[in-house]
């Protein structure tokens, strides 16, 4: 285990600060305003990855997850951070533990129920890059770039345990869990539905191949959002599911974003914000999935690569992406009030 050192709050650098507060374009069907994005502050670098659970923010750097305590939001300050020897892909929180899945290490349980000092409580090395992570009760489901998606018991946090694999026809790139299914994407075009109360390593209850290049998926809170979706984000564009019945999902809509190179999105009510590459920050009205349209965007200064939403703020990773542990061009986590 590493650490790497504190670092406080700063405005964005290189003229960002001016730019980024200018850029804001938020306009309805009718062209008309509808509100306006600040810009409050800025997490420092390294960051690819963000969310956001209650008052604290986890900023995933390459191999490093630092905890941030935002309940004062203008104000950001480090708990702590744990580094991965390998590259961190994806993390699912449910606190005080992180499941995560960092590349050719494989899976791991962080307890974070000290922030100041992160501990490891298991971890079990997967066949090949570990990509993904989604939990549900006492089950993970890991996509995994050589076995497809890999089941892992987790009711002993210091052992967990392989249940098995589903080897899926192409890259299993993305795991996310709705109730008790989880939803497995793999480029080039599927998606597969498991049913995580079945037991051992479940078998898909639903497989099919509508998606377009898919790299990630995103879904509404079964528990608050009126609307039940997913969301994949793959080629350029957003691809909208109907989870009306959850084991069986069933495409509705999609949209290309303007730069055609979104990488990652986050659902908020009846909206997705889509990370949009050089286009910045893009928010698509979800409520007609069928006529989908951007009514907001806020321009970036360096391309936009993931997003995590409150009832009030937005939480941006921008920057080039990490390639070695200390290479972080640029990023930084941009913090905005939003209006929606």
């Amino acid at each position: 285990m590493s650490c790497v050192p504190k670092r406080g709050s700063r405005r964005p650098a290189r003229g960002a600060l001016i730019a980024l507060a200018a850029a804001v374009v938020l306009a309805g069907a009718t062209g008309r305003a509808q509100g306006e994005f600040t810009l409050v502050t800025s997490i420092p670098g390294p960051a690819d990855l963000v969310q956001v659970h209650g008052n604290r923010a986890y900023v995933v750097g390459h191999g490093t997850l630092r905890i941030f305590d935002i309940a004062n939001v203008q104000a950001p300050r480090e708990l702590g951070s744990y580094t991965f020897p390998e590259k961190i892909w994806g993390i699912e929180v449910v606190e005080p533990l992180i499941y995560v899945a960092a590349d050719f290490y494989g899976f791991g349980i962080l307890d974070i129920s000290n922030p100041a000092a992160p501990k490891l409580r298991g971890s079990l090395k997967t066949p090949g890059q570990a990509k993904s992570v989604a939990v549900v009760g006492s089950k993970a489901a890991v996509a995994d770039h050589m076995s497809g998606v890999d089941f892992i018991d987790t009711s002993n946090a210091d052992k967990p345990a392989m249940l098995g694999s589903f080897y899926v026809e192409g890259y299993a790139r993305e795991v996310a869990a709705f109730g008790s299914m989880a939803y497995a994407v793999d480029a080039p075009t599927g998606v597969y539905t498991f049913d995580m109360t079945q037991p051992g390593a479940p078998e898909p209850v639903h497989a099919q191949q509508t998606a377009t290049s898919p790299g990630m998926i995103v879904v509404s809170d079964p528990k608050a959002a009126s609307q039940k979706l997913a969301v994949l984000v793959g080629a350029g564009t957003i691809q909208v599911y109907d989870l009306t019945k959850p084991e069986a999902p069933v495409r509705i809509g999609a949209l290309k974003t303007p730069s055609g190179r979104a990488t990652r999105a986050t659902l908020h009510g009846s909206h997705a914000f889509v990370a949009d590459a050089r286009e910045g920050l893009q928010v698509v009205d979800l409520s007609n999935p069928k006529a989908l349209r951007v009514v907001a965007a806020y321009k970036t200064s360096a391309p936009a690569r993931d997003v995590a939403v409150t009832d009030s703020h937005v939480f941006l990773v921008v920057g080039a992406p990490s390639e070695t542990p200390r290479e972080f061009k640029d990023q930084e986590v941009l913090i905005l009030k939003h209006p929606f």
